[in-house]
């Protein structure tokens, strides 16, 4: 494998569970969103919309409604009460929203990914969230109504902080790759 500035970004980039709350800088922030804007997009549609929460009021909030969901079909108390703050002590979060339709999702995806790579190459670590958020939006749609525009659908969901506590190695990726 070449070893390159952006191949070390992709390799550092992992899924985080905590942050250690320290703010990120408006200009490590913007060049996180940018990074999103400039993804892959079918047709050059462009379709996203990109809402950065950065203010702790929101943040909390969105943690309180969380919090006051039932827990999800199978998951017994103790193992939730282990699951830690369901906001994860980010000071952000970044979700990305589209109208419905065409490569919509796709595009949404790429965005996210292409801000969790820039993010990594800034010392900055994320968390993909979009299952909770998601699931807090069904359960508050005024919640949802404050935060996506009209007619626009959740489609990726993520935290963004400098790292926590030390996180365990994640060991090797592996998975089947054919060469033909």
């Amino acid at each position: 494998m070449i070893d390159n500035e952006t191949m070390r970004s992709i390799l550092a980039r992992r899924s985080y569970k905590t942050f250690d709350g320290r703010p990120i800088g408006d200009e490590a922030l913007e060049t996180i969103v940018t990074a999103g804007l400039y993804a892959p997009t079918g047709m050059n549609r462009q379709p996203w919309h990109f809402t950065v929460i950065r203010s702790p009021e929101m943040l909390e909030k969105l943690g309180a409604a969380r919090r006051s969901l039932p827990l999800p079909p199978g998951i017994p108390p103790e193992i939730a009460a282990k699951m830690g703050d369901p906001m994860r002590s980010a000071p952000v979060m970044i979700l990305v929203s589209a109208k419905e339709g065409g490569t919509s999702f796709e595009d949404c995806c790429l965005a996210m990914e292409n801000m969790f790579i820039a993010a990594a190459s800034l010392g900055i670590m994320s968390g993909w969230d979009h299952a909770t958020v998601k699931d807090l939006f069904r359960h508050d749609p005024a919640l949802k109504a404050e935060l996506i525009p009209e007619g626009y659908v959740l489609y990726a969901a993520a935290f963004f902080g400098y790292p926590g506590p030390a996180v365990k190695d994640r060991g090797e990726r592996k998975g089947t790759v054919a060469y033909v």
